[in-house]
């Protein structure tokens, strides 16, 4: 196995330690506060110099893969000293202390710096994650828009009206879902029938979905604004009807008071599913045309060309 640290690391460790532990005594009482085995501090002849009894000492910790303990031990006992005063009682006592403060402060320097390519090599490896995990993420999504896209076009040929419009309230849902627009399946309110529900940017939309062989109506469009009217402020609502919307139904709604709703029919579908447009973008555009132009219904395809 590597090292745990590098040459100039453990270079650096034993030339701060033989200064900074001057007597071979206490180099020794260092090894053991510091953990290292007995065997390992005993089968050293102490009988030569410092740098030739601690050198093989570090050298075994740093390439086992239980001397890490040790050996950061080693590292904190050493580093624990700011000023090396204890050594102005020898011969030569303050060349002594500098030389002890001098090996310390390259040892710091290198520590330091081993640290900070530490963490920037965690780092990448965090950040390599988040990409593969976003990537599997993202295909993982395309998968299942393209399955909602399949199960779209099948349904385009279903004669059924009332199978037809379970199975939209279903597919709207789960592309609620998928886009994380904290969806609510089709529930009823005093009477009312809501075809489901989502927030988007702290707002919350009711769904109205329609999948009949003729356009919505008036009438249709203001049942849904007054389950919105009924409900707190920051409610709107989502009209969605697959064969489009007749105009004069649109221009008699915005006649009346501000606009509550705003329009999907399924050309705009169809651009969702075909991943031309993500949906919150598309209800941002639409509510932001509503809002600011009482535009209830402008096509996705409009939108996404930049014609409004």
């Amino acid at each position: 196995m590597g090292g745990h640290f590098n040459h100039d690391i453990v270079s650096g460790m034993k030339d701060a330690a033989v200064k900074v532990f001057w007597t071979k005594s206490d180099l020794r009482s260092m090894l053991t506060i510091a953990g290292v085995d007995q065997t390992l501090i005993n089968a050293q002849d102490w009988e030569r110099y410092k740098y030739h009894m601690l050198s093989p000492i570090i050298d075994a910790l740093n390439c086992t893969e239980s001397g890490i303990g040790p050996l950061r031990r080693i590292l904190h006992e050493i580093l624990r000293y700011k000023k090396c005063d204890h050594l102005l009682r020898f011969n030569d006592g303050k060349k002594l202390k500098r030389e002890a403060e001098n090996a310390l402060e390259r040892l710091r320097a290198l520590v330091k710096e081993h640290d900070t390519a530490k963490v920037t090599e965690e780092e990448e490896r965090e950040a390599r994650r988040r990409r593969i995990e976003e990537a599997k993420k993202e295909r993982a999504f395309q998968e299942k828009l393209a399955d909602l896209k399949n199960r779209y076009m099948d349904l385009l040929g279903e004669g059924n009206e009332d199978k037809r419009g379970y199975a939209l309230e279903k597919l709207l849902n789960q592309l609620f879902e998928l886009f994380e627009l904290a969806p609510h399946a089709p529930f009823k309110r005093h009477g009312e029938q809501i075809d489901g529900a989502f927030v988007l940017d702290r707002e919350h939309f009711l769904l109205e979905a329609k999948w009949q062989r003729h356009q919505p109506n008036l009438g249709d469009l203001r049942d849904l604004d007054g389950a919105v009217s009924s409900s707190l402020d920051n409610t709107v609502g989502l009209f969605v009807s697959v064969y489009g919307l007749a105009p004069q139904a649109v221009s008699g709604y915005i006649q009346g008071n501000r606009p509550r709703i705003i329009c999907m029919d399924g050309s705009d579908l169809m651009l969702v599913v075909e991943a031309r447009i993500d949906l919150p973008e598309l209800l941002f555009r639409k509510r932001e045309l509503a809002a600011q132009r009482r535009m209830i219904f402008v096509t996705a395809n409009d939108i996404v060309l930049g014609r409004c």
